[in-house]
């Protein structure tokens, strides 16, 4: 498996041509208030026990009591892919995928998100898969 690097300037997403953007958002309730964050911008999600932390494109960070298999249940597979028991991952924001020896991926902004042994081979293949629909 070699290194797949995608294209792409920092913090700029590239969605498929037949996604519809913004047609998706989430509230989240923050400091006495509801606010609502666009799927789109969301880059990843990690989980921790009963708790899901958002971060978005903006590098804000939002808890969120839902566990990360609630959030995969809810979320767009064909742009949200699980790459780990605690990551998830949008992929109009990943840059670079794995390599052989490096089981992570880059995201455009710069951060690095951990992929689980067992699917670095599935995950390769949705990567690729995802790249090709860039293309078209």
């Amino acid at each position: 498996m070699e290194t797949s690097t995608f294209p792409l300037t920092t913090a700029v997403p590239h969605f498929p041509a037949t996604y519809l953007r913004g047609m998706q958002r989430i509230a989240l309730p923050y400091l006495n208030r509801t606010i609502f964050i666009s799927v789109d911008d969301i880059t990843f999600l990690e989980g921790e026990g009963n708790y899901t932390y958002l971060c978005t494109r903006d590098r804000k960070r939002y808890i969120v009591s839902k566990t990360l298999k609630e959030f995969e249940k809810m979320l767009d597979r064909s742009l949200f892919l699980r790459i780990h028991k605690s990551h998830m991952v949008n992929l109009a924001y990943v840059q670079q995928g794995p390599s052989n020896n490096d089981r992570q991926i880059r995201l455009t902004d710069g951060r690095e998100v951990a992929i689980s042994r067992r699917r670095m081979k599935e995950i390769a293949t949705q990567l690729m898969q995802y790249r090709q629909k860039l293309a078209n």
